[in-house]
C-alpha cells in the first residue's frame, strides 16, 4: 500500500503504516473511514492542537475534554450505550447524528489520530473506542445511518471490523 508522507499535514508513524496498512484507513474521502467525514478530520486536527498545547498529557484527558463537550463523564460513556434501547432513544429524540455519530466518530479519529501521530493508541482509552466502533456497529445504527444501501452497511461494518483489529495490536 502507498500512504503518502503526508497525512493532513502530518508525517505518519511508520508503526500505524505497518499496523493500519488498509487502502480505507488513510481515505480522506471516504465517508465510512474513520478520517474521510468532515467530523472525522476535524477530530484529527484537533487533536493535532491539542496534542501541541498538551505535549506529555495521556490521551485520557482529551477524551474528558471531548465528553465534556457532549455534557458527558467518561462514566456515562460505558456498556450501556451499546444496549438497543439506549440507540433506539437516540434515535427517537432526533439526536442521533449529532449524539451518536458525531460522538463515536470523534471518538475513533481521535485515538486513531494518536495512532498516526505516536504509532500506539493509549491502553487506557482503548476500552472507550472499542465502545464507540461497537456502536457504531449495531443494527440499529448502520440502518439508521445508511438506511436501505446494503453495499454501505457491508462496507462499514467490515472497516469497523479492521478497526477492532487494529485497535487490539496499536
Amino acid at each position: 500500500m502507498n500512504v503518502s508522507n503526508d497525512f493532513y499535514g502530518e508525517t505518519p508513524s511508520p508503526k500505524a503504516i505497518e499496523i493500519a496498512d488498509y487502502e480505507f484507513f488513510w481515505d480522506c474521502v471516504d465517508q465510512l473511514a474513520p478520517f474521510g467525514s468532515d467530523e472525522g478530520y476535524m477530530a484529527f486536527v484537533e487533536l493535532c492542537d491539542w496534542r501541541e498545547d498538551n505535549p506529555n498529557a495521556p490521551l485520557i484527558e482529551c477524551f474528558n475534554w471531548i465528553l465534556n463537550s457532549w455534557d458527558l463523564n467518561l462514566e456515562d460513556y460505558n456498556e450501556e450505550i451499546l444496549e438497543d434501547s439506549n440507540i433506539t432513544k437516540i434515535i427517537k429524540d432526533k439526536s442521533f447524528d449529532e449524539d451518536l455519530i458525531m460522538l463515536d466518530v470523534t471518538i475513533i479519529a481521535t485515538a486513531f489520530g494518536q495512532l498516526i501521530l505516536e504509532g500506539k493508541i493509549d491502553a487506557d482509552v482503548k476500552n472507550i473506542v472499542q465502545l464507540a466502533v461497537l456502536r457504531q456497529m449495531n443494527h440499529l445504527v448502520l440502518d439508521e445511518f445508511l438506511g436501505y444501501n446494503e453495499e454501505w452497511k457491508y462496507d462499514r461494518y467490515k472497516y469497523l471490523q479492521i478497526l477492532l483489529d487494529i485497535l487490539k495490536i496499536a
